[in-house]
């Protein structure tokens, strides 16, 4: 983890945009931890198959059908 003053993230934000998916920087102000900056990962792409397949999982279990046009017109009034 990488540490910096407060002064010096406000005066080069790109330290934050340089830090790699997953990465943290700790921010200090009076040399006391005042702020942790971290870098989100990348979200997990499904494949058009593994979407297909839930789908068809979700559309296939037993259940009461709803009308949902009903139920969107009855949470309008």
């Amino acid at each position: 983890m990488k540490t910096l003053t407060i002064e010096k993230f406000l005066h080069s934000p790109t330290v934050a945009q340089s830090l790699l998916p997953g990465q943290s920087l700790l921010v200090t102000a009076g040399g006391k931890p005042e702020l942790i900056v971290t870098k989100a990962r990348k979200r997990p792409q499904k494949t058009a198959a593994e979407m297909r397949r839930e789908a068809r999982d979700l559309l296939t279990k037993p259940g009461r059908k709803v009308d949902t046009v009903a139920l969107v017109r009855e949470l309008r009034k």
